[in-house]
């Protein structure tokens, strides 16, 4: 079960979270407790090895539901100064995905943000990121 949903007030033509990119991935955000999660499923197209999701993709996910974290539990923009990305197991294509995000750390000029992403209702995780995001001037003003 989600929380309420989270919508971004201008998506600009992101690769995420757009849903005016027709090649994006359309990701919708909802609260979860202290942060927010979405979900995917992803088919072969984000494949790197056969049936397991690029970890450059596995990446995408995590960098934007941490941005997200960042936009809808702290009310400011980010942008990713650092992500640093743990594979723990495959990440498959065709199953039901669910990444979740929360802000670990507030140092004032950034913030610190721990994102995991499993497989829908499995404990396991398959991916997992800390990350630093520094407040954008160019969009918080």
């Amino acid at each position: 079960m989600h929380g309420e949903e989270l919508v971004f007030p201008s998506s600009g033509f992101c690769f995420g979270c757009s849903r005016d990119n027709p090649d994006g991935l359309h990701l919708r955000f909802f609260r979860a407790g202290d942060g927010v999660c979405c979900d995917a499923t992803l088919g072969p197209t984000y494949q790197g090895a056969t049936e397991i999701i690029h970890g450059g993709i596995q990446a995408v996910l995590l960098d934007e539901a941490s941005c997200a974290a960042a936009v809808f539990t702290r009310g400011t923009y980010v942008v990713t100064g650092r992500l640093a990305i743990r594979y723990h197991r495959p990440c498959p294509t065709g199953a039901p995905l669910h990444a979740r995000a929360r802000v670990v750390a507030d140092d004032g000029r950034y913030f610190t943000i721990a994102a995991e992403l499993r497989r829908e209702g499995a404990d396991a995780v398959l991916t997992s990121s800390e990350g630093r995001f520094y407040r954008d001037a160019r969009r918080n003003r």
